[in-house]
């Protein structure tokens, strides 16, 4: 047995000896590529975007390099039929979110409008000539279902539930909850987890998550909660008109749900990624030209949940 073992050592050492003569670098030869991204809002005029190059660094750390990898000068441009908006480079100082020491580099226009249902194409010229391009189609709009619940709480339910027609293959959605209050004559919202879940001794809110289903559960403890954390510490509980709640739902278009689902879409709290992929529909280049829309719907609450909080109704 110990003969045995001392032969798996031996093994285990000129393998590795002999791996170590080979060379090796985690490196690959750079390339430069350039990175287009633009992700349209549907319904706003104003829309951005940014335009980048690789970069490479002495090392393996490429966090030790302060330059902007951005490209100045380009002519970018989104055409839709007949349409055409070009957009110009400008910069703006957003704190948290570089780890650059200037100020943020983009590309913006101002007034972008769409016509809905035809193709939208971005391109990208460099000023050293190269093009990229990108095309895209806008979300289909979808319509909540009747099964939604429209009025909170619902009688002798645990939860409520809010549903739409779109399609869950190659859509996703992100929906948000929130609902409104008037304090002092000034109106407030406030945000509606989903649930609230025990982590480290604290209840913390879990809100809702991108996703691919075509509805969203909420929890009637967590309305409660939210309920009574707006007036916590205050003893004028009438001086709390609550007025309704509205569900915003953002709609990823094609494009913009399949990037998603590649880079986040599989992960679950179990999973270890090996080798995450790439994603990508920018031709000459890399990046992603995606577009999404924002739909609405409401709810209201009863009188008797709002006055079991001691609030005032205000929408009588």
């Amino acid at each position: 047995m110990k003969k045995a073992f001392y032969i798996a050592i031996l093994i285990v050492t000129t393998f590795l000896n002999n791996s170590c003569e080979d060379s090796f670098s985690p490196k690959a030869d750079f390339k430069e590529k350039y990175i287009l991204y633009c992700i349209l809002n549907i319904d706003s005029s104003r829309q951005t975007a940014t335009l980048l190059k690789s970069y490479d660094v002495d090392g393996y750390n490429p966090y030790i390099n302060t330059e902007s990898s951005f490209v100045s000068g380009a002519e970018i441009m989104i055409r839709q039929k007949n349409q055409v908006f070009f957009m110009r480079d400008t910069s703006a100082i957003i704190e948290g979110v570089s780890r650059y020491r200037s100020p943020i580099d983009f590309y913006y226009l101002d007034n972008f409008s769409s016509l809905i249902n035809d193709s939208i194409e971005i391109i990208a010229t460099l000023p050293t000539g190269k093009k990229l391009s990108g095309i895209a189609k806008a979300p289909e709009r979808i319509t909540f279902d009747g099964m939604s619940d429209r009025i909170l709480p619902p009688e002798e339910k645990d939860l409520f539930t809010f549903l739409w027609d779109g399609p869950t293959s190659t859509r996703w959605y992100r929906p948000k909850l929130e609902f409104y209050y008037i304090l002092n004559g000034v109106t407030k919202s406030k945000e509606i987890p989903v649930t609230y879940k025990l982590e480290n001794g604290f209840w913390n809110p879990v809100y809702p998550a991108i996703s691919n289903s075509n509805y969203v559960n909420f929890t009637v403890a967590a309305l409660d909660s939210v309920f009574k954390q707006i007036s916590e510490g205050d003893p004028n509980k009438s001086d709390y008109e609550i007025l309704g709640a509205k569900l915003s739902l953002l709609v990823f278009n094609e494009s913009l749900s399949n990037y998603y689902s590649t880079t986040n879409g599989f992960l679950d709290d179990f999973t270890i990624i090996l080798d995450e992929s790439d994603y990508t529909n920018i031709e000459g280049g890399l990046g992603v030209f995606g577009i999404y829309r924002q739909q609405l719907t409401g709810a209201i609450f009863t009188e008797e949940y709002i006055q079991s909080f001691g609030y005032t109704p205000g929408l009588n």
